[in-house]
């Protein structure tokens, strides 16, 4: 099926207390990563239109948090119902602002209904809990309660699966949002807003706003109103976020970096370990923190697998997403394609050999080769091993015991994903209980569903997303003691 890209409206504005309006602070060009060309423009919001979104998220929770949990399910529901309907326009826009292809567009859109669904439901099974009281008489009750306006801040990789996850979760939860999306994926955001306001979401219950990242954070976290934090993004900016909401003791859920590594066993199907692993490597151009990227091979398998991965590396046809036969899209923007070539380069001078890729792709559009860059020593300095590449490149490594392949996987300072291959119960059981990591695959993927809580481990944040768990993030348990009254008590 092929991408009808005139269903698509690359254009975003604000959102605020139930209305769209253009931002006072200008606007920035929505790029095409596919071909480099402008699509569309978003709208920047002034100092005073924040303030007037984070007022009006602060007026509407009252009426929204006694809303019947059932109901506020019932607009998600509806919501994703929307976003279904809406699909072809929606797999056109995050095509074109994010660079991605066809397949991986349409995954994205059918991943971000799933997660406002399965919200929607869970709503109504947010519910007190009971528990016996100490005394005779006595109850205690522990009461998910919302926690106020939140503010939610998304990344661009994943524009309609973060925004669907976070917004989902608070709304189900009975908070209120002020939502800054990515402006290099505005049009994803400003959609993914539209079905839910068409689903009946009150005015003022989520508000849209984008702007400079640095200023807007500043101000949403430095309000005594916002109650909650939660953001996807880069390391240094998620810990930049955790200390401007530090003054405010404000709540903070992070999803930060990730540098995933692969342990494949000598008794492991190298064919299968390629097979499952590639599409989350090379899928969205690897840009997602549980990305496989740092393969860590025994050495009697080393040379099979690195035949191997280069070729089905070599073998993704890069190109727009629009383009007929194309298995890998563009990166992000050219400060992605910069940083890959520096640490393919820095990758070299410490010995390393790119088997296939190691440059951009000589062609419109931010494209760089999918590369596999073999030969790095365990105890190699090369910043690819210790900085999260996010892009369509790989680093193969041989151990020769299972203590050197776990050593060298919790060498990162990221503690995210981890995948393990190998037929040997033994083994699976020493290596997920040393793995330093909070999301581990064996002998499959470790896909990050809606019905599950996860949560970052060190560089890679805390909190959950997820699961009912992910819910009560934006609620305090409340603790409601009861005795009898003295009169009620004697009868």
């Amino acid at each position: 099926m092929s991408v009808d890209t005139g269903l698509a409206r690359m254009d975003a504005d604000l959102f605020v207390n139930g209305s769209w309006t253009a931002g006072k602070a200008g606007k920035l060009d929505n790029v095409d990563p596919g071909n480099g060309l402008t699509v569309g423009a978003v709208s920047l919001a002034g100092v005073d239109q924040v303030a007037e979104a984070i007022t009006a998220a602060e007026l509407a929770f009252p009426a929204w948090s006694a809303t019947p949990a059932v109901d506020r399910g019932n607009i998600l529901r509806c919501a994703a119902g929307l976003l279904a309907d809406r699909a072809e326009e929606a797999v056109a826009t995050i095509l074109l602002e994010t660079g991605k292809t066809e397949a991986d567009a349409r995954g994205e859109i059918g991943r971000a209904m799933e997660t406002l669904r399965w919200n929607g439901e869970q709503a109504g099974r947010v519910q007190a809990t009971m528990f016996p009281g100490v005394v005779a008489g006595s109850r205690r009750t522990s009461v998910p309660t919302a926690l106020g306006p939140v503010a939610v801040i998304t990344a661009w990789n994943f524009p309609a699966v973060l925004a669907t996850r976070k917004l989902g979760a608070a709304l189900a939860a009975g908070c209120t949002v002020v939502f800054k999306a990515s402006e290099f994926a505005p049009a994803t955001a400003r959609l993914v807003v539209e079905v839910l306001v068409d689903a009946g979401l009150p005015a003022g219950v989520v508000n849209l706003v984008f702007g400079d990242p640095r200023a807007v954070s500043e101000q949403l976290t430095s309000s005594s109103s916002i109650k909650a934090l939660s953001f996807t993004g880069s390391t240094a900016v998620g810990k930049a976020l955790a200390a401007q909401a530090a003054p405010n003791l404000i709540r903070t859920v992070l999803e930060l970096g990730g540098h995933a590594p692969v342990l494949v066993m000598d008794d492991a199907d190298v064919d299968h370990v390629i097979a499952t692993t590639a599409a989350a490597k090379f899928g969205s151009a690897g840009q997602s923190c549980v990305a496989p990227s740092r393969y860590f091979v025994h050495e009697s398998r080393y040379r099979e697998f690195v035949d191997k991965l280069t070729a089905k590396a070599g073998s993704y046809v890069l190109g727009h997403g629009t383009e007929e036969g194309v298995t890998l899209g563009a990166v992000a923007h050219q400060g992605r394609v910069d940083a890959l070539v520096r640490l393919a380069g820095d990758a070299a001078d410490h010995g390393a050999v790119m088997t296939t890729g190691g440059k951009q792709a000589d062609r419109d559009g931010f494209y760089f080769e999918p590369t596999v860059v073999a030969g790095l020593p365990l105890d190699s300095t090369a910043l690819i091993l210790s900085e999260e590449p996010f892009g369509p490149i790989a680093t193969v490594s041989s151990f020769s015991s299972v203590d050197e392949a776990i050593d060298a996987a919790n060498a990162s300072p990221y503690s995210f994903a981890a995948y393990l291959f190998t037929n040997s119960m033994d083994v699976r059981d020493e290596v997920v209980g040393r793995l330093n990591a909070s999301n581990i695959g064996v002998n499959q993927l470790a896909p990050s569903l809606p019905d599950v809580p996860l949560g970052g481990l060190g560089n890679s944040g805390y909190g959950y997303e997820g699961g009912i768990e992910g819910i009560l993030a934006f609620t305090q348990l409340r603790l409601i003691s009861e005795t009898a009254g003295e009169s009620h008590a004697r009868r």
